[in-house]
C-alpha cells in the first residue's frame, strides 16, 4: 500500500486561514503563508507554484500541530524555534524576548558610534536575551570584544548557541547576573567605550494590555519594569559611568513615550556631557544615546 496522503498545500491554507481568523490571529494570511514555508522548506511564492501537492502524512500532523499553536496566539518564532534580526539567524524559545526590527536601529547606532573610536573596542550588551544585540555588534564591529550578561541562565543558553550558530563565540562573552554585578572584578571599569542595552521597559499596569503572543508568551523578565517601566533606566544610568571610559557612549532602547523621562535621569545624573534621542521609521523616540564626560585628569 502506498504511504496515506494529507491534505494539498491549497486546502492546508484555506483551512488553517479560517481557523486563525477565528481565534481573532493578526495577519491571520500572512502568518499561514510563513509557517507553511518553514515546514516545507519553500519560499512564499512556491507555495502558489503547486498548490495541489499534498503534504505528507508527516507533515500533515506537524502543520496541523503549528496552526493548534497559532490559534493559541503562540509566537510563530517560537513555534518555529528561530528568527532573523540584523541579516542573522537566531534561534529563539520562550527563555528569550523575540528580538524586534526596531532593536535593529540601535545595532545601527552602536555601529556608526563605533567608528568614532580607533584600534580595539570594548563594548557590554545588558539584558542580552537571545544575545541579538552582542551578536549583531560583534559581527559588524571587527575590532569589537562584547561583554554581554542577562539574569535568566535559560537565556544565556539560548543566547551562547546563537554565537555559536554565527561563528563569534571568540569574540563574545556571557555572564550570569544582575546588570553590571557579573562584571565586578573584571577589570572593566572605565574601559568600556559602548554600553547597549535593550531593557525591559514595560510597566506592571500595562502587562494587561499587551498582546496575547507577548503577554502570555514572553519572558515578563524580559518585559517588567516596575510600577513605570523607569525601574532599568534608572539603575544603568546610575551604573554606567563606573564602565565607561572617557567620551564613552550609553546606548538603549527606549519604551513608548519615555524618552523625556530617561533623558531627565541622565541630565540630572549629571555624568553626561551629551544626550540624544533618535526617533525609528514610525515617528516614535526610540534609541537613547549619552556621552559620559571626559574625565578629568
Amino acid at each position: 500500500m502506498s504511504e496515506q496522503k494529507g491534505v494539498t498545500i491549497r486546502t492546508a491554507l484555506q483551512e488553517a486561514i479560517k481557523k486563525l481568523e477565528a481565534a481573532r490571529v493578526p495577519d491571520a494570511k500572512a502568518e499561514a503563508e510563513f509557517l507553511l514555508t518553514h515546514l516545507l522548506f519553500l519560499k512564499r511564492h512556491e507555495l502558489f507554484l503547486d498548490p495541489e501537492r499534498q503534504l505528507t502524512k508527516k507533515e500533515s500532523e506537524l502543520w496541523n500541530s503549528f496552526i493548534e499553536r497559532k490559534a493559541n496566539r503562540e509566537p510563530s518564532q517560537y513555534i518555529i524555534g528561530e528568527t532573523e534580526f540584523y541579516g542573522y539567524r537566531f534561534k529563539v524559545t520562550p527563555d528569550v524576548l523575540i528580538p524586534r526590527p526596531e532593536t535593529e536601529l540601535l545595532v545601527e547606532e552602536a555601529i556608526k558610534t563605533a567608528s568614532s573610536f580607533k584600534g580595539e573596542i570594548n563594548i557590554v550588551d545588558l539584558c542580552t536575551g537571545s544575545g541579538c544585540i552582542a551578536i549583531a555588534v560583534a559581527k559588524e564591529i571587527k575590532s569589537s570584544n562584547v561583554f554581554a550578561t542577562d539574569i535568566s541562565a535559560g537565556a544565556l543558553k539560548v543566547a551562547a548557541e546563537n554565537a555559536k550558530l554565527n561563528s563569534i563565540t571568540e569574540r563574545v562573552s556571557f555572564f550570569e547576573g544582575d546588570l553590571f554585578k557579573p562584571l565586578e572584578g573584571t577589570g572593566l571599569e572605565n574601559k568600556i567605550h559602548l554600553i547597549l542595552s535593550n531593557p525591559p521597559y514595560v510597566s506592571t499596569k500595562d502587562k494587561e494590555i499587551l498582546e496575547p503572543e507577548v503577554r502570555d508568551f514572553e519572558p515578563a523578565s524580559a518585559l517588567l519594569a516596575g510600577d513605570n517601566g523607569l525601574e532599568f533606566y534608572r539603575r544603568i544610568i546610575l551604573e554606567a559611568p563606573l564602565y565607561l571610559l572617557s567620551g564613552g557612549y550609553l546606548i538603549m532602547e527606549l519604551g513608548y513615550g519615555q524618552a523625556d523621562l530617561v533623558r531627565s535621569m541622565a541630565e540630572e545624573n549629571g555624568r553626561f556631557a551629551s544626550i540624544e534621542v533618535k526617533k525609528d521609521y514610525s515617528g516614535i523616540e526610540r534609541v537613547f544615546k549619552a556621552q559620559i564626560k571626559q574625565h578629568e585628569l
